[in-house]
């Protein structure tokens, strides 16, 4: 075989292997005091070979069930061109001007937990999107850190995982290892014309 030959056979079965990895499933640690999340690998083909959970209904594939929505944010047709959630997803949410979204709660681990999803910005490239962390401390008190002001483009793509760190930056520090978090996604500055999509949760950070 001519080394183009194989050179463009191991090219295939790199291919392969990949598409099988990002198909794995696996079970979160329930010893974290978490419940026990079904993990995969969405953001493989962008080199992140972390497991992730989806946040609850975070494909937005059954409409606003899970999410709260204000000030004209809402679910549309169209999806993020490359399916992670699964080949037959059709929906995302829009995020216009004056608008905010917030998700429901997943469970994470407090010292490294990270966020990833997929963003696009078919309006002012001066429009930022504000991303909060939101949780009660051990003294009951509300928490809602801001983790990310982000830019995007016309074109889908994935962010960059987020860190939380909530509770190094804000204490109490929360002592039993695990708390509930949602986010919430507030587009500002320019006229953007923001959309998001499958919203996944590192709970673990690979444990």
């Amino acid at each position: 075989m001519t080394l183009c030959g194989v050179l463009r056979r191991g090219a295939v079965l790199t291919v392969v292997l990949l598409a099988l990895s990002a198909g794995t499933v696996r079970t979160a640690h329930a010893s974290t005091g978490c419940p026990a999340y079904s993990l995969g690998q969405p953001f493989l083909p962008w080199l992140d070979v972390m497991s992730y959970t989806q946040s609850p209904n975070g494909g937005l594939e059954t409409g606003s069930t899970s999410w709260s929505l204000s000030g004209g944010a809402g679910v549309v047709a169209g999806n993020e061109p490359f399916f992670v959630g699964g080949v037959g997803d059709s929906h995302s949410l829009s995020l216009p001007a004056g608008s905010s979204a917030t998700t429901a709660t997943t469970c994470v681990t407090t010292l490294d937990a990270t966020m990833r999803m997929f963003v696009a910005n078919t309006g002012s490239l001066l429009s930022t999107l504000k991303v909060e962390v939101l949780y009660t401390d051990t003294s009951g008190k509300p928490r809602a850190p801001t983790i990310g002001l982000l830019v995007a483009t016309r074109s889908w793509a994935p962010t960059l995982p987020t860190l939380m760190l909530a509770n190094l930056t804000y204490p109490p520090l929360l002592t039993d290892g695990h708390v509930d978090v949602a986010f919430r996604f507030t587009p500002q500055g320019g006229p953007g014309g923001w959309r998001i999509d499958d919203v996944y949760v590192d709970p673990l950070k690979g444990s």
